[in-house]
C-alpha cells in the first residue's frame, strides 16, 4: 500500500496558503502604516490619499483572512486530522478520505494504537517547532531591538515609534513567538508523559491507561487550537528522514509494532 495523505493536500494546503497570504498582507500593512506618516498631505495630497486607502484595504483584508483562518481553514483541517487519527486507531473509516501509512504503527489494540500515534505526533511536532523557533527567535529579537532603540532615541518621531510598536507586538511577531514557545513546551510535556505511560504499562486495556491516553490526546489537540500555530511543511520535509529514523528507534525501544 502506497503512502498517501489526502488530509494534508485537501485541507492543510489551503490553510498554509491562507496563512502565507495573511503574512504578506501583514507586512504590506506595516509598510503602508509607516508610509502614511512619511507621505505629507500638504505636499502630495493624491499620493497621501492613495496610501491611506491602500492601508485601510490591507488592514480590512488582513482582518478577514485572520478570521477565516481561525474559524474556517484551521478548524476544518484540525477536525479532519482528528477524524483521520481516530479512523486509524479504531480501524473505522470515519471520513471518506482517510490517510494511508501516515501513522507508523500497527498495534493491534485501538488505545495502544492511539497512544503510539500520539507519541509519534508529539515527537515530530516538538522537534519541528524547535526548528521553527530558531527563525522566530531571531526575527522577534531583531524587531524588538530595533523598536527599543527607536523608543530610547529622543530624536525619533513618536508616530514612527508607535507604528513600529504595532508591528512588533502584533499577532505575527512577538505574539507568535510566545505562542510557539508555549506550544513547544506543552507538546514536549505531553510527549514525555505519553512515553512514560507506554514504557511503564503494557496493559492497554486497563482503565487508567485508556483514560491517560485520552487525556494526553485532548491536551495535545487543545494546545494546538489555543496556540494557533501551524507546523511548517518545508521544515517537516527537511526533518522527516531523520525524525522517521528516530521514531523507528523509539518504537523499537518501547516495543511498539511499526
Amino acid at each position: 500500500m502506497s503512502k498517501s495523505d489526502p488530509i494534508g493536500v485537501e485541507y492543510y494546503k489551503p490553510l498554509q496558503i491562507a496563512e502565507k497570504s495573511g503574512d504578506i498582507l501583514f507586512y504590506l500593512a506595516a509598510i503602508l502604516s509607516v508610509a502614511t506618516l512619511v507621505v505629507e498631505k500638504d505636499k502630495s495630497l493624491e499620493l497621501n490619499n492613495l496610501v491611506q486607502a491602500l492601508f485601510a484595504v490591507s488592514v480590512l483584508l488582513l482582518f478577514l483572512i485572520g478570521l477565516a483562518v481561525r474559524l474556517h481553514w484551521s478548524t476544518r483541517a484540525q477536525t479532519k486530522r482528528m477524524s483521520d487519527l481516530m479512523s486509524h486507531a479504531f480501524e473505522l473509516p470515519l471520513i471518506p478520505e482517510t490517510s494511508k501509512e501516515y501513522y507508523n504503527n500497527v498495534e493491534s489494540e485501538p488505545l495502544k494504537r492511539l497512544a503510539a500515534s500520539l507519541l509519534e505526533n508529539t515527537l515530530f511536532s516538538k522537534e519541528i517547532l524547535q526548528k521553527m523557533l530558531t527563525w522566530e527567535r531571531v526575527m522577534s529579537i531583531t524587531y524588538g531591538t530595533i523598536w527599543l532603540l527607536l523608543a530610547l532615541n529622543r530624536k525619533a518621531d513618536l508616530s514612527i515609534v508607535s507604528a513600529a510598536a504595532q508591528v512588533v507586538f502584533s499577532e505575527q511577531i512577538l505574539s507568535k513567538w510566545v505562542r510557539m514557545e508555549w506550544l513547544r513546551a506543552r507538546v514536549e510535556r505531553i510527549y514525555d508523559d505519553t512515553y512514560s505511560l507506554i514504557q511503564s504499562s503494557n496493559a492497554g486495556w486497563s482503565k487508567e491507561y485508556r483514560a491517560r491516553v485520552i487525556e494526553y490526546l485532548l491536551r495535545y489537540e487543545t494546545g494546538k487550537a489555543q496556540a494557533g500555530i501551524s507546523l511548517s511543511s518545508s521544515v517537516f520535509k527537511k526533518m522527516n528522514p531523520a525524525l522517521s529514523k528516530r521514531w523507528a528507534d523509539t518504537a523499537n525501544t518501547l516495543g511498539i509494532h511499526v
